[in-house]
């Protein structure tokens, strides 16, 4: 008995190099979003020094100031995750609509006939990915914002103040 994988192993080796591809460049992505999340971060802690220091002399302990800045970097993160997930949702629940109006409106097939078939695209949207991307996405958003809010912490109001 011969399976799909022992009649075509070269196509199969190739959709697997083509997946760990496209993993790899997707983690890439996922990396560069870490990094400008954390210098947006790191920005807005750098406007903010005079608050930070305004705060500590009021008696503001670390674990407080890291929470404000956890909580600012978190607000971002769930309106981005929102509005990511929502139009993925919508993007995927009118695929076909959208084909057909893209197709019209440039009168061609957009996507080639010999290697995408159109008819036989299966996109479902699955509650659990959703979910998993949700939560993985707030994950990463708080692993990001912990070094710039754990540098807010650590800064120094008597220097601060005294600049002003």
């Amino acid at each position: 008995m011969y399976t799909w994988i022992n009649n075509y192993q070269s196509i199969y080796h190739d959709i697997q190099k083509t997946k760990t591809i496209v993993y790899i460049i997707l983690s890439l992505l996922v990396i560069i979003s870490c990094f400008s999340i954390a210098s947006i971060s790191l920005m807005t802690i750098s406007k903010k020094t005079r608050d930070i220091a305004i705060l500590r002399s009021m008696g503001a302990n670390n674990l407080m100031i890291q929470l404000i800045f956890l909580c600012y970097g978190l607000r971002s993160i769930f309106i981005g995750t929102f509005i990511g997930l929502s139009l993925s949702v919508i993007i995927i629940s009118h695929y076909k609509k959208i084909m057909f109006f893209l197709e019209k409106q440039f009168k061609g097939n957009i996507l080639l006939d010999n290697i995408y078939y159109n008819h036989f695209f299966l996109l479902q949207i699955n509650l659990l990915d959703v979910i998993n991307i949700f939560i993985s996405t707030i994950i990463i958003g708080i692993i990001t914002n912990w070094y710039p809010a754990y540098y807010a912490s650590k800064i120094n109001p008597s220097n601060i103040l005294k600049e002003y």
